[in-house]
């Protein structure tokens, strides 16, 4: 299988709307929440259920 090198490009004009229009290269958001906090909340909530799942087997089981 060959690569197949692709020479074509966008024009500056349609490259620089790309730019304003994408969430991500735009940075209209506060990166330390995004990559951090959210992580944060999801993996800590996710060991409270886990604790939680622990202490109510340890109820009905033993």
């Amino acid at each position: 299988m060959r690569l197949q090198i692709v020479k074509e490009q966008a024009d500056e004009e349609t490259f620089q709307e790309w730019r304003e229009e994408d969430y991500m290269n735009k940075m209209n958001f506060n990166p330390l929440v995004m990559f951090v906090v959210i992580p944060t909340v999801v993996q800590a909530g996710c060991l409270i259920f886990m604790g939680g799942a622990m202490l109510l087997n340890t109820a009905i089981f033993v």
